[in-house]
């Protein structure tokens, strides 16, 4: 065993690394308050600076996948699409929700694509309150919703109107299932299907529809595709989790995507309804296909880590995570106990920040969204 992968075993390297994370996205959003006068003076530079900024502390996430956890990640679709249009234009993403960290997996996917700094997701409002990275949400301009549909329908059409000049090219991510799966929510999601006379997926909770039907009324003028975007971890008998990832537990993630121009897709709700629920009915037959052939359909894509994620991080530990450590081994050995008890301290109240965060994307401790009766006025589809 070498010494990186002892070192990764190591809990001081894990609460190193927690603090190099939490520290430096503090450092992060103290250089973007920084670009606030710009918001009212150039918004469009505020967007391009803030877009560089967050690269700087959300490539720690990607990194710590694909480099401490040695993941194994495979994309899957159309090379001619990914040639032609990656990084080129806004896309509007819908992801499955099987697990924790599948917005993890998807960052992976679009920081290769060079889109990491202006990728958005619909988030729950809680997520604005964490520090260091819940704020760089916020300067990002990510839409938050209360999962009361009478409150955010308003937000949600405001952040589109919002975000139809955004200057960066934005991959918009939406979670259609509306929460993460579990056996229990299926159950619930099975019930509702069967109830209303609709179809019953296998590999997905039933779609919500109403938001995706806003997001294309407001939307389908400035975004110019859509991405459906399947992931399925296939050598885990549990979906993997962000302690996972820290305790250095390697995994091996498959992405498969296909590209819709908005221009194909329907006008009215009703049969932009329908497609979404004949979308999730091709993700399980997906699935199903991986689940059978251990790789999702069509040819395996080349698509390689970027070198900057390596350099960033390294950068970060070189200004944080070094010196702590040198300056910790110098006080105990000059015996300034106060002060290395602060320092441990702070590095106590950085553990729990993340913790937080942990449990944030923990769908074992997760909120019951799904669980409760949905009211959508569905029509039956056959």
């Amino acid at each position: 065993m070498g010494f990186f992968s002892l070192l990764k075993r190591s809990k001081v390297a894990f609460i190193l690394l927690v603090f190099t994370f939490i520290v430096s996205g503090l450092i992060v959003n103290c250089m973007q308050l920084l670009t606030v006068p710009l918001y009212f003076t150039n918004k469009r530079l505020f967007r391009v600076v803030n877009a560089k900024l967050v690269y700087l502390h959300w490539c720690i996430l990607p990194w710590s996948l694909q480099s401490w956890a040695n993941y194994d990640i495979r994309v899957f679709g159309s090379q001619e699409d990914l040639d032609r249009y990656a990084n080129k234009e806004h896309a509007l993403c819908l992801l499955n929700h099987h697990g924790d960290l599948d917005w993890m997996i998807g960052w992976c996917l679009v920081e290769r694509l060079g889109m990491l700094g202006g990728v958005k997701a619909i988030m729950k409002d809680i997520a604005k309150f964490l520090p260091g990275i819940g704020w760089t949400f916020v300067f990002m301009e990510y839409p938050f919703l209360t999962r009361s549909w009478e409150n955010d329908e308003k937000r949600l059409e405001a952040a589109c109107k919002n975000l139809l000049d955004y200057p960066v090219n934005m991959p918009l991510c939406l979670f259609a299932e509306g929460t993460r799966f579990t056996q229990e929510k299926y159950l619930k999601s099975v019930e509702f299907s069967k109830s209303r006379g609709l179809p019953v997926l296998k590999h997905h909770l039933f779609p919500r529809t109403k938001g995706f039907c806003l997001l294309m009324k407001y939307m389908k003028g400035s975004i110019p595709a859509i991405y459906d975007i399947t992931i399925r971890c296939p050598d885990v008998s549990e979906q993997p989790t962000l302690m996972d990832v820290i305790n250095a537990k390697p995994c091996r993630a498959d992405i498969y995507f296909r590209r819709f121009s908005l221009s194909d897709l329907p006008e009215s709700e009703e049969a932009l309804t329908k497609w979404l629920i004949d979308l999730y009915r091709d993700k399980d037959d997906v699935i199903e296909y991986h689940i059978k052939n251990r790789k999702f359909p069509g040819d395996q894509i080349k698509l390689s880590k970027r070198p900057w994620m390596d350099v960033v991080v390294f950068m970060w530990i070189l200004l944080l995570a070094i010196p702590v450590s040198v300056a910790m081994v110098y006080l105990a050995y000059t015996g300034a106990w106060l002060t290395l008890g602060l320092i441990v301290l702070i590095l106590f109240v950085t553990d729990q920040l993340f913790m937080c965060l942990a449990r944030e994307t923990d769908s074992k401790l997760g909120s019951s969204h799904g669980l409760e009766p949905v009211t959508v006025k569905e029509k039956k589809t056959n």
